[in-house]
């Protein structure tokens, strides 16, 4: 090992030592000073930086103005915006077709009730209200022309549309044992057409369980008003 001494400034070759072997002086070797921390700190910064920069660089690089003059360019921005349209046109159509479905249901399960109701009106009174009688209207308040002392209603709390607008289609049976016509009109608001919602025939046979603790309108909804003529 090769050393000079600080004070003689003579090169000497050996073994480190603390006395110079040619002056004899002690020498005092400087430990390794630590780096210093704000020091490293601001090194490790500025090469985040610098890479930074670098990417920033190269980004600017792509996005050229040659870039706009390849046909390859306005190629890939048609297909994105294509993939982009038919995602759109996708989402829109299933958001329709779910609300197409639940109008559907919800209009079925209302013609279902009707059904009942008409089969309860049908147990207390024995037979289906007439269109001279309001049709679908008696099971809402009493039927006169001729009045039905039997009545027990209101059946149904309110008479609405289809989930369309349409008046639901009511026609009493021609024959005694024969079930009245009730259907919704669907989606294209004409009757007798392939997407008519008809009600299930075994709903107009609402048993005899729902009679037990049926009491006359009055009592079992309190504030009902019932409509008479």
């Amino acid at each position: 090992m090769k050393f000079i001494c600080p004070y003689c400034k003579k090169l000497s070759e050996g073994q480190l030592s603390p006395h110079c072997p040619v002056c004899g002086k002690v020498m005092v070797v400087p430990k390794m000073r630590e780096p210093n921390p704000r020091l490293v700190r601001m090194r490790k910064i500025d090469a985040i930086w610098h890479e930074n920069e670098q990417k920033k660089a190269e980004l600017q690089g792509v996005l050229t103005p040659s870039m706009f003059r390849n046909p390859k360019f306005y190629f890939a921005m048609v297909v994105i915006l294509a993939v982009i349209g038919f995602s759109l046109f996708h989402a829109t159509d299933q958001a329709v077709a779910r609300q197409k479905v639940s109008t559907e249901m919800r209009t079925l399960k209302n013609v279902n009730v009707l059904a009942e109701a008409l089969g309860r009106y049908h147990f207390h009174i024995g037979h289906y209200p007439t269109l001279r009688q309001g049709g679908l209207g008696a099971l809402v308040r009493t039927p006169e022309r001729p009045l039905e002392p039997a009545w027990n209603g209101p059946y149904i709390s309110l008479l609405c549309k289809d989930g369309w607008g349409t008046p639901f289609v009511y026609d009493p049976p021609k024959k005694t044992g024969d079930l009245p016509v009730l259907f919704s009109c669907g989606l294209d608001k004409l009757p007798n057409t392939s997407d008519d919602l008809r009600a299930d025939p075994a709903k107009f046979d609402p048993g005899t369980a729902w009679t037990n603790g049926w009491v006359s309108a009055e009592l079992r909804i309190p504030g009902v008003k019932i409509l008479r003529r």
